[in-house]
């Protein structure tokens, strides 16, 4: 600003002229789309949630609010963490459930806690999620933060318990619209 030139912030109301400028005000809150990349940084910011609630007895109320106090996650992310993390952890037996027939071979107390909250992100994500997100893009988060997260090949078994939950479940979807056509 030049010298001598003062303005007072914030701007009066009258200064707005809302009939000049077909400007209307009001109380309505209107919150903007997640993008991609936001929701990138919720999945990244639940695992982190789930990692720690899944290795210590803190309350979920506490880590949350630890989490979002010590994060610059915008606000519109915070939705997002709080309806996933409470989705894995809502449905967690179920999922586990699940995790344990697509890895038999692997109890799920012994899957690495980085790899377990991952897949438990990914199932509820593509099993239970009322919000559709398209399965490529979850199995590609998943990949990346076990890649980003977990240990040197981890993200080569949870590529491998996801391709094959997609690969059954894009093939039972055929024969269910088979079965819903015959009735």
């Amino acid at each position: 600003m030049s010298e001598g030139i003062q303005v007072e912030l914030p701007l009066p109301l009258m200064y707005l002229q809302p009939e000049a400028a077909d400007i209307s005000i009001t109380s309505e809150l209107v919150e903007p789309e997640v993008s991609r990349t936001d929701r990138s940084i919720a999945r990244r910011a639940s695992l982190q949630i789930l990692y720690e609630l899944d290795t210590t007895n803190h309350s979920l109320v506490a880590v949350m609010d630890a989490h979002f106090y010590a994060s610059a996650d915008s606000r519109q992310v915070r939705p997002v963490i709080r309806r996933l993390v409470q989705g894995v952890l809502e449905n967690k037996l179920a999922i586990d459930a699940v995790l344990q027939e697509y890895a038999p071979e692997f109890p799920i107390d012994q899957v690495a806690v980085i790899d377990r909250n991952i897949l438990r992100m990914a199932f509820y994500e593509h099993l239970m999620q009322q919000r559709h997100t398209p399965v490529p893009v979850i199995v590609n988060e998943a990949v990346q933060l076990a890649r980003r997260f977990g240990a040197e090949h981890a993200h080569s078994f949870v590529h491998g318990v996801l391709g094959a939950l997609t690969a059954d479940t894009a093939q039972a979807a055929p024969e269910a619209a088979a079965e819903a056509e015959g009735a």
